[in-house]
């Protein structure tokens, strides 16, 4: 039970990484060694990609280290939370195996895929190639795995947690299938406005992208962008509602405000 709540932590620490990026958990799967985040959001770049994986175990190794802190100030209390300091532990170094379909994984193939870019102009060419290292070195960890086990077998000691986690990387290394747990989110206000809601106004250039304007929502307020140029030209406003609409359909959250608002003939 304690195991579920600290993946649960994970995912959720996952969840509002996607959040700041414009994307919203739709579900949350628990797997046999904790959460992992599965190629789920789209379009984002390997750097937003690499912070969204990167901070569920980030999240459980600052619980880990906030239980270890309280036991230095209370030193009695380590009986009772020394399971939820090593569990938190345990998920987190787990999660971290440079392999798929773990987080660790998706970390390296997003450094790598970065490493490459810097040599190929092609997005796309240097993701297959990171991912075909990556999926290489899952095998090659599953197989590690699986060696250790026959030998525990061999001396009648087996262990079978060992063996499923072998299984359950060797499935990710060869399949690793698409999941889609995130969606865009759809940040509109209309309910409030039928009740009347206090006007929060922020001043943007043209050039801010759309995912940084997420930053500016808050709750109980109404968001109106007032969009300048480099000039300090005014040039339009975006209301929340709008701003939603028009990100649900864009292809990719990095687009600018004013090309976005030009693509919809605003």
């Amino acid at each position: 039970m304690l195991s579920a709540l600290v993946a649960v932590q994970h995912e959720c620490a996952h969840a509002f990484a996607a959040a700041r990026l414009g994307y919203k958990l739709n579900k949350i799967v628990l797997m046999p060694f904790g959460a992992v985040i599965d190629g789920d959001i789209k379009d984002i770049s390997f750097k937003d990609e690499l912070y969204v994986a990167a901070c569920g175990p980030i999240c459980n190794l600052l619980t880990a280290a906030f239980f270890v802190a309280l036991w230095w100030m209370h030193p009695t209390m380590y009986a009772f939370t020394d399971t939820a300091c090593f569990s938190s532990l345990s998920i987190a170094l787990v999660n971290l195996i440079p392999a798929y379909p773990l987080d660790g994984g998706r970390i390296l193939k997003c450094a790598l895929a970065k490493m490459f870019l810097r040599t190929q102009t092609q997005e796309k060419k240097a993701e297959e190639k990171a991912e075909k290292i990556c999926k290489g070195i899952t095998l090659g960890v599953a197989f590690a795995f699986l060696l250790v086990f026959g030998a525990q077998a061999l001396q009648k000691s087996p262990n079978f947690t060992l063996l499923a986690f072998s299984v359950f990387l060797l499935f990710g290394g060869l399949g690793n299938a698409e999941k889609t747990t995130y969606s865009r989110m759809d940040f509109s206000y209309r309910q409030a406005l039928k009740k009347g809601v206090e006007i929060r106004r922020i001043a943007v250039l043209e050039s801010l992208p759309v995912k940084d304007a997420f930053r500016f929502l808050a709750k109980g307020y109404y968001l109106v962008l007032e969009v300048y140029d480099e000039q300090e030209n005014h040039l339009f406003d975006v209301s929340q509602n709008q701003l939603s609409a028009m990100f649900m359909k864009t292809q990719t959250p990095y687009v600018t405000i004013g090309k976005l608002c030009k693509n919809a003939d605003f």
